[in-house]
């Protein structure tokens, strides 16, 4: 076969440089000889992309954990992301997170760098070269959201490992993520299952509107408004809520970006992801036939509370009924109200479940019930609702991202789901966000209310409101208050809200006002760090800096 030897850049994964990518060369072929023709080149495309599902596969933490819309899970497992008090230097899902986007960046420098070489037409070189910048621009973008300003890291490692890399100004990252991005959007596709035109708009406008955050640069939003207008391209919120999450939808109109997953392209369906897995507590053992959780977030009440009664979105994101099999829900063969239910959610809107209203329910109800049933209705007491997430099914667990294809695969990492990263909602959003950090708060409260207007989410047929009002906000921080509640709602389990709360500066507050355990620690205890200063962004890997020749200045909060 043929030669296949990538140089890991050994300073940025921080695992050594004995593990190399290779293959024998049974074949007598060079890299060279390889990568010029179009099957050989295709394998490092293809590379690049499955970088993706190594990022994003398992848990991820640094995108979800330490906010206000998941509480401490009761194994306290990664207490250190979760809470903020035990984070330090040498933690090691920030090292993961850290390692797996230079790894992907490096396999995009290895295929821009063969890619004058390989004989093709020249549109197909273009667009592949585009798609690769792209990627690359995309991981230095996710590590910037986490560390400020980085290490750039542009150029293939073929010769042996760099050891002398300084870390980019804030400033200067910033401008490689536009500057690539930008040269990349020519010669994408259309086609929304790779990189493509519109997803390139979204994330410059992501990118514009995180610099014009943290470097304060007010033009800034006006180009992140020029961008996110370009990705939506006159595009109407159109699918109801729980159509655009149906299992049998996916890839729809409405997703930009997303990674990829079918059972025919993977190992086995435990080769998958886990984010199905997430999202609410255990279920019980595989006796019980209902999906796999780990249960790494637990959704908090702030969350639960963000939504009014009006709202079909609820319905629609967690899971209320648990039939005897879980996914039973699924099933259109089956008669619904012959299937016996296992579990059961009410909530009355704005007071307490009652006995009178469990009587009532059981008088009235079709369904039959399991002989183990049991219903957890919703408290209004938040001390109430957080003694019982220890226990079983205690509370209703997100659905959005539910895999049924792989329903008897007792397994975390057992969902074939593709993980949605992007999508046009988010881009109305952007667009808001972007208003909201020009003051704009009347076009930013419309902007809103467009994803609000998407057909069935109000279950009345008439508007769906904001919880609280954009346009009416006294100032700015009022405004960005209002927003993140509806982004909490709208994208419940998407891996956006760390970055989100981050970028508007709203982290801190956020969790203190809705984080049950950081309020509980002391929302300053768990922020402040060894210097004195706030944990507002991820420490560098102190390994990554440890075996670095350039001077690196570790993040506020984490220096000794």
């Amino acid at each position: 076969m043929n030669k296949f030897s990538l140089v890991i850049l050994c300073l940025l994964v921080a695992t050594g440089c004995t593990k190399f990518l290779e293959e024998d060369n049974l074949g007598g072929i060079t890299n060279e000889e390889f990568y010029r023709m179009e099957t050989g080149y295709e394998t490092l495309v293809t590379a690049s992309y499955s970088s993706l599902r190594t990022t994003f596969r398992t848990t991820p933490w640094l995108l979800l954990a330490g906010t206000d819309m998941y509480q401490m899970n009761r194994g306290f497992e990664n207490r250190a992301l979760m809470e903020y008090t035990q984070l330090f230097a040498d933690n090691g899902d920030v090292l993961t997170f850290y390692r797996n986007c230079y790894n992907a960046i490096q396999t995009t420098n290895i295929g821009l760098y063969y890619n004058a070489l390989v004989e093709t037409d020249e549109t197909k070189r273009a667009m592949w070269r585009a798609e690769l910048r792209f990627l690359r621009a995309f991981y230095h973008f996710l590590l910037i959201e986490q560390f400020g300003g980085i290490i750039i890291n542009d150029e293939p490692t073929l010769e042996g490992p760099r050891m002398n890399l300084p870390r980019a100004s804030l400033a200067d990252a910033y401008q490689f993520v536009i500057a690539e991005l930008e040269a990349a959007l020519p010669d994408l596709p259309d086609d929304r299952t790779r990189a493509n035109k519109t997803a390139a708009n979204h994330y410059l406008a992501k990118a514009y509107l995180t610099r014009g955050w943290d470097l304060g640069q007010t033009t800034d939003f006006e180009r992140a408004k020029v961008y996110a207008e370009a990705a939506i391209a006159g595009y109407t919120i159109s699918i109801p809520f729980d159509q655009l999450w149906s299992p049998t939808n996916e890839n729809n109109e409405e997703v930009i970006f997303a990674v990829q997953y079918d059972s025919e392209s993977i190992a086995s369906p435990t080769d998958g992801n886990d984010q199905q897995s997430l999202f609410g507590p255990y279920l019980g053992g595989p006796e019980l036939n209902h999906k796999y959780m780990n249960s790494a977030f637990m959704p908090s009440w702030s969350l639960h509370t963000f939504f009014g009664e009006n709202d079909a979105r609820y319905e629609a994101t967690f899971m209320l009924t648990i039939y005897d099999q879980y996914f039973d829900y699924y099933d259109n063969n089956k008669n619904k109200d012959e299937l016996l239910i296992r579990a059961y959610y009410p909530r009355v809107w704005g007071r307490e479940y009652t006995t009178a209203d469990s009587l009532d329910w059981v008088a009235g109800r079709e369904h039959q019930i399991a002989s183990n049933f049991r219903y957890y209705p919703f408290k209004y007491n938040e001390e109430a609702y957080r003694a019982a997430y220890q226990i079983d099914m205690n509370s209703p667990v997100i659905k959005k991202f539910d895999s049924p294809s792989t329903r008897h695969v007792f397994n975390t990492q057992a969902s074939v789901r593709d993980i949605v990263l992007a999508r046009t909602a988010e881009t109305y959003f952007l667009y808001a966000e972007a208003c909201i950090g020009l003051n704009d708060f009347a076009t930013a409260a419309q902007y809103v209310q467009s994803v609000l207007n998407r057909p069935g989410n109000a279950k009345d047929g008439g508007t769906l409101l904001p919880s609280q009002s954009i346009a009416a906000a006294s100032g700015q921080s009022e405004a960005l208050d209002a927003y993140l509640i509806e982004s909490a709602k709208e994208f419940a389990g998407e891996y956006l809200r760390w970055p989100e709360l981050r970028r508007t500066g709203k982290l801190k507050e956020f969790c203190g006002a809705y984080n049950y355990d950081i309020r509980r620690v002391g929302v300053d205890n768990a922020f402040r760090g060894v210097d004195g200063q706030d944990k507002i962004y991820r420490p560098i890997p102190q390994t990554a800096i440890d075996i670095n020749e350039a001077d690196i200045t570790q993040n506020p909060g984490y220096q000794n």
